[in-house]
């Protein structure tokens, strides 16, 4: 999902084959560009509303991708220094069955307004300059109803292991609409002592096509976690928080 995993929730990509009488494999290459009115990562809050552009590259089992959250307002920067964030993810997917797909890759973190440079990893033990991190995963899809998968991911920095679990379904409901339901469930072990935790989104998309390589969708999304103290950002400026929330998000797919 790449970053995220949990952007899978929302519309699927939509690619195009470019292909080369030179080359046996295709480049395939798609972009998304969304705005979500609160942007969660595995059940904690980052910032409020943003704009979240990707795109997304894959060569034969290859594939690359880079993620933006962008807050849109002041208040952000109340909530969590490093609302903005940039993430990298390069992986290769390959079949181990006719319905089984394994995935493995890496995920770099960045986050542009803090005081960090771009290869300034997070050092527990450190001078606390640092805030990037680096992320490799594991993971298994299934082709089967409910298109469910499983990975594993661990951050070397922050020193935490997360396992994820993921499911989506769409259901056609016109000629060039559909819709699309996504949900994950999540657990989190902070291998330094500190809290283990649980969380979960839960999606649901009206998606509709304007050409067979561009589509836009909007829909609304619920999610949180059991972190103490509530992980969500209820009131910035309040500072209060809850465990949970309710947001929306709106957003266009194209493949070239």
């Amino acid at each position: 999902m790449f970053r995220k995993l949990s952007a899978l929730l929302s519309a699927a990509l939509a690619t195009t084959a470019i292909s080369t009488s030179a080359q046996a494999e295709s480049l395939e290459v798609s972009t998304t560009v969304g705005f979500e009115s609160r942007y969660l990562f595995r059940g904690v809050q980052f910032a409020e509303t943003s704009f979240q552009p990707a795109i997304n590259l894959s060569y034969g089992n290859f594939y690359m991708s880079a993620w933006l959250n962008l807050p849109i307002g002041d208040d952000d920067l109340v909530v969590t220094p490093g609302g903005e964030e940039l993430d990298l993810v390069a992986g290769y997917s390959f079949p181990v069955s006719s319905i089984v797909t394994a995935d493995i890759g890496v995920t770099y973190y960045t986050f542009p307004d803090l005081a960090s440079g771009f290869f300034d990893l997070y050092e527990e033990d450190g001078d606390g300059l640092g805030a990037n991190t680096i992320e490799p995963y594991v993971g298994l899809s299934f082709d089967i109803p409910l298109s469910p998968s499983i990975y594993v991911y661990h951050d070397f920095n922050f020193d935490t292991t997360t396992f994820q679990a993921n499911a989506s379904y769409s259901v056609p409901i016109a000629e060039k609409t559909s819709f699309d339901l996504g949900g994950y469930i999540g657990y989190v072990i902070d291998d330094t002592g500190g809290t283990d935790y649980v969380y979960g989104t839960a999606s649901a998309d009206i998606s509709y096509a304007i050409s067979d390589n561009g589509s836009f969708y909007t829909g609304i999304r619920y999610g949180g976690s059991d972190l103490p103290g509530g992980s969500v950002i209820d009131d910035s400026i309040a500072g209060t928080t809850k465990s949970s929330a309710v947001w929306w998000g709106v957003g266009f797919n194209a493949s070239f």
